[in-house]
């Protein structure tokens, strides 16, 4: 028996919000895993604090659950949990942030035509460089985007991006009393390692992995942030174990 084992897993997704970058990931969890995926609007732009009630609303009260925030959604989990809305096992962080992480670049966006720009097909080269994962993670998530595409607004896409320049959950951070995880990409050109410091500022019970891979860990390496994943639940146990506020090396 793993660490897992009939738990609950609740994926809150990235900027695309669809779920459809859980897929890589889901495909090597074992199958004594239960998964909740959470899905925001692709067609309606909800705010930051109307996209946390809409996450809430997708996830179980399990007080086993282990709640797996990628990028974007790690803000709403953290909202979530910081708040006592949600009430997790424990919270995995993957390559995201409590705050901007990128302000002047993602206010320079803003003067593009995003929306434009978003509905144009998207150069291989440009992704390998982007993601710094290699010709299989480009093409990987190449393949991710263009479904996405098919599926989000580009309108809604920018509204998303936006409101990461905005958010600014930190206030949440201290309210956390679940053991909280966060995947770190080695390689990620997205979210950039001082990201990392104000998670582990202010909160006490925070393991660090770093993983070496681009900013779409989960889908570049899904085996090594499965192990980490796992690793992590079997240190903390179910909800009545103990837990321990040592970051764990690597």
């Amino acid at each position: 028996m793993h660490p897992l084992s009939g738990r609950t897993l609740v994926f809150l997704p990235g900027l695309d919000g669809t779920g459809i970058s859980f897929e890589p990931f889901g495909a090597v969890l074992p199958e004594d895993i239960t998964v909740r995926i959470v899905r925001y609007p692709a067609d309606r732009l909800l705010d930051f604090e109307d996209t946390v009630r809409c996450a809430r609303d997708q996830i179980p009260r399990d007080r086993d659950a282990v709640v797996l925030a990628e990028s974007f959604s790690g803000p709403v989990a953290l909202a979530l949990a910081g708040s006592g809305l949600i009430r997790p096992g424990c919270l995995v962080l993957c390559s995201t942030f409590a705050r901007s992480p990128r302000p002047l670049a993602l206010k320079a966006l803003e003067l593009l035509p995003l929306k434009r720009l978003l509905g144009l097909p998207v150069p291989r080269s440009f992704l390998r460089l982007v993601v710094a994962g290699g010709a299989e993670s480009a093409d990987l998530l190449l393949g991710l985007w263009r479904r996405v595409r098919t599926m989000v607004q580009p309108e809604v896409l920018v509204h998303r991006l936006k409101i990461i320049n905005r958010v600014d959950v930190r206030g949440f951070l201290p309210g956390l009393s679940v053991p909280c995880l966060y995947l770190q990409a080695a390689s990620d050109r997205t979210v950039p390692e001082s990201a990392l410091f104000d998670f582990m500022e202010a909160i006490p019970d925070l393991r660090v992995k770093r993983i070496p891979g681009p900013h779409f860990i989960l889908q570049a390496r899904p085996r090594e942030s499965l192990a980490a994943i796992q690793h992590f639940a079997g240190l903390v146990g179910r909800s009545s174990g103990g837990r321990s506020p040592v970051p764990e090396p690597g």
